[in-house]
């Protein structure tokens, strides 16, 4: 299964996961109560990396 770059970070924040197209994706950190007043509260955010992919070439390309 694809991970993202993200992956690692998700796990150590206690991350649960799920197969979303093939992708490891979060779903949750902690309770649907505890996750929806964190976003009415403060902010949330979704990782969508897996939707995209850069390639980048040239002779100054890391």
């Amino acid at each position: 299964m694809a991970k993202t770059v993200l992956h690692d970070e998700h796990v150590k924040l206690g991350a649960s996961f799920t197969d979303f197209g093939g992708w490891d994706m979060p779903v949750r950190y902690s309770s649907d109560l505890a996750e929806h007043h964190a976003v009415r509260n403060a902010a949330g955010v979704f990782d969508i990396s897996h939707m995209a992919e850069i390639f980048i070439s040239g002779n100054q390309a890391a």
